[in-house]
């Protein structure tokens, strides 16, 4: 039955057709801290449910990635977390306590954070493996997302919209748990027998990697600072309503589909050392717009930036799977979206939170913007010399 699928549907459009649909899971979670601010929560409790699911995550991402590096296939565990925080999301909707909230929040998030890393690592290795570019595969992506994004806003716009996008993901969830179907096992390359596995801990003997993960957290704490609580700035101190805030999500994942498309090619064209560097000023442009804000528009133009993650994530995978031995393919993205992921909301979430309800939201983004400056003529000068990592 898998060869008939596998005839009807080539390789290559069903890593085109499950990316559609996997990254249209990523808009709900856009509304869960405005769910946790409409509770009543201080910004102090929110950002310490990011940080505390974000330190579970980064305890166990490492590991996952390990067993999918061993796993005979790689897509079965992925449907199988896809399937655990499809249960898992709408329990928060039965309790609002903190308690309960922390720890449903922490086991759901921690399921949940692997899964991208797993599907980069397994689209990834597929276009490294057969010729083809990253770029275009993630693109269909942030297409998908932007779709999905503007469904969730005129759910949102509901009454009790913001609860309905709880259902929806694991809708969505379900449906692809069904698309996995359609991409091949993809068996872990370091499931051979003990004696001769090659050991996760190797990743970290290139030098390359290892600044490659210290800008990722540098970058990471960055935008983790002023992307935590930019929902509730924009709905809560800007006056932007539930249903045009996902307006402004979907525009912005919109704008990432030319970078996303040429992101092999930048990539190649100016080499590792040039493309962290103008990442990082971008990054810092987008944040001082933000603290600048007077109006929507400007509002619109910090959201519209968002690609800049997006690209900074896949110009980083695309490095790593060159970097790294095909054994720990799997484990080294786990361990660097566990650092930009997890890591970045760790230090930024709580310290954010603090920060916001001691100050308020709008100076995070000038911090946010002086950490990625710096960050930026920092690594332009750590890199040099490291331009063939990105050939």
């Amino acid at each position: 039955m898998e060869k008939e699928r596998k005839r009807r549907v080539s390789a290559y459009a069903s890593f085109f057709i499950f990316n559609a649909f996997f990254f249209m899971m990523d808009p709900m979670s856009s509304y869960f801290n405005i769910y946790l601010d409409q509770l009543g929560f201080t910004k102090t409790m929110i950002g310490t449910v990011s940080a505390v699911s974000s330190l579970a995550a980064m305890l166990c991402q490492p590991v996952g990635g390990a067993l999918m590096d061993r796993a005979q296939s790689r897509r079965r565990m992925l449907q199988l977390l896809i399937l655990l925080t499809a249960a898992l999301y709408p329990l928060l909707l039965l309790n609002s306590s903190f308690v309960y909230i922390l720890g449903i929040y922490t086991v759901y998030f921690t399921f949940r954070r692997l899964q991208p890393a797993v599907n980069t690592a397994l689209s990834v290795e597929f276009a490294e493996g057969n010729g083809r570019d990253y770029g275009p595969i993630r693109l269909i992506g942030a297409i998908g997302d932007t779709r999905m994004m503007v469904r969730v806003s005129r759910v949102a716009g509901m009454e009790k919209g913001v609860e309905r996008t709880f259902g929806l993901y694991s809708a969505v969830c379900l449906f692809n748990v069904l698309l996995l179907f359609l991409l091949p096992p993809m068996p872990g390359h370091n499931k051979s027998p003990r004696e001769s596995r090659v050991s996760p801990l190797s990743l970290l003997k290139s030098r390359s990697v290892k600044l490659l993960i210290l800008y990722h957290v540098l970058i990471a704490t960055a935008n983790g600072i002023s992307q935590t609580f930019f929902p509730i700035y924009a709905t809560g101190d800007m006056g932007v309503s539930n249903s045009l805030y996902g307006i402004m999500v979907a525009v912005g994942s919109l704008l990432e589909v030319p970078f996303l498309f040429l992101a092999d090619r930048i990539l190649r064209r100016l080499g590792m050392r040039r493309t962290v560097f103008l990442l990082g000023l971008l990054t810092a442009f987008r944040w001082s717009n933000a603290y600048l804000a007077a109006s929507t528009g400007q509002l619109f133009l910090t959201q519209g930036f968002n690609f800049v993650i997006i690209l900074e994530n896949v110009t980083i995978s695309i490095l790593i799977s060159r970097l790294v031995l095909p054994e720990v393919k799997t484990v080294a993205q786990t361990l660097v979206a566990t650092i930009q992921g997890v890591v970045g909301i760790l230090i930024s979430s709580l310290g954010g939170g603090v920060l916001a309800d001691l100050f308020g939201i709008r100076p995070l983004f000038l911090l946010s913007a002086g950490i990625a400056a710096g960050a930026a003529f920092l690594f332009l000068y750590l890199l040099r010399g490291q331009k063939e990592a990105a050939a």
